[in-house]
């Protein structure tokens, strides 16, 4: 049994004739019989009464026309109740963004969650690409910006930008003047500060000193960005970050950079939900928004 039966059934009941019931229901009449007549199978009695001026329900057939009817409505209702929802999202929504990406996206989403969807609750979550694939599959989050291509199980990923890393250092410092790019081989030899893993930008170089069979000469490990930014301007030693990056922040106009090169490191920038959990309405509506606010980054040519 199910619901398209029961609406057969209460159009018979209308209507007092399966002739007349299939022209209103636009059914042909003898599927419109078998449904009625499968439908009295399943419940094991009769439910109508064949006369000569129509169709009658029984006693049974009048029970089940009343229930009928007020469970149709009750489904007409959530299914109502649902699509309202679908076309003006609400409830929580939380979103992880790396600490590199904050001070671009994080305001620019807010304000804009905000003005177009004022039911949501948003909540941006801050912190190390690395743990943000580990909270979105534990459900902390639904849904995160991550870095790098890795596949993980239970995640869904989405590449939305790429950028190029850059070594950075201090703006004075002639190792950086005069030059189109540095080779990542030169740049491994330099002293560098790093975040710990599993932060994005040392997955990345580590990965690709990996493939240079070379080694990372690490001087200090702080999981800080704008700490490590600090540090470089006051000439403790050379960091890694995109240019993006590097320009922002109140020590920005004492760092320079240039790009790495032979080979280049670029890193992707991704999307990422839980595959076997369904995003809420309300983190649906915040990934859209979003998404489109790193398409309009990609057109300005903050990224590619």
């Amino acid at each position: 049994m199910d619901l398209r039966q029961l609406r057969y059934f209460l159009g018979i009941v209308e209507h007092g004739s399966i002739s007349r019931a299939a022209d209103a229901l636009r059914v042909a009449q003898p599927a419109l019989s078998l449904h009625l007549k499968r439908l009295e199978e399943e419940f094991a009695c009769q439910l109508v009464l064949r006369t000569a001026r129509g169709v009658v329900p029984t006693e049974s057939g009048r029970r089940l026309a009343q229930r009928a009817a007020a469970l149709i409505e009750q489904m007409d209702g959530l299914r109502d109740e649902v699509r309202a929802v679908e076309a003006v999202p609400a409830g929580p929504a939380t979103v992880g963004i790396p600490t590199s990406l904050g001070p671009v996206l994080t305001v620019p989403l807010a304000l804009a969650v905000r003005r177009t969807h004022p039911q949501i609750r948003l909540r941006v979550v801050e912190g190390l690409s690395g743990h943000m694939l580990e909270w979105v599959l534990s459900g902390q989050l639904d849904l995160a910006l991550v870095f790098g291509a890795k596949e993980m199980a239970g995640l869904e990923t989405e590449p939305v930008a790429r950028e190029r890393l850059h070594l950075v250092g201090p703006a004075d410092d002639p190792l950086l003047q005069g030059r189109g790019s540095i080779p990542f081989a030169e740049a491994l030899a330099l002293p560098l500060i790093l975040p710990g893993r599993p932060h994005g930008v040392r997955e990345e170089v580590e990965h690709a000193a990996l493939l240079a069979r070379a080694e990372v000469t690490v001087a200090l490990e702080i999981d800080a960005l704008e700490q490590i930014k600090a540090l470089v301007a006051e000439g403790c030693g050379y960091t890694v970050l995109s240019e993006r990056v590097a320009r922002y922040g109140t020590v920005a106009e004492r760092l320079a950079g240039l790009p790495i090169a032979e080979p280049q490191i670029e890193r992707s920038i991704l999307l990422a939900h839980a595959s076997g959990r369904p995003m809420p309405v309300a983190a649906r509506a915040a990934h859209g928004i979003l998404r489109d606010i790193l398409a309009e980054l990609t057109r300005d040519g903050a990224w590619r």
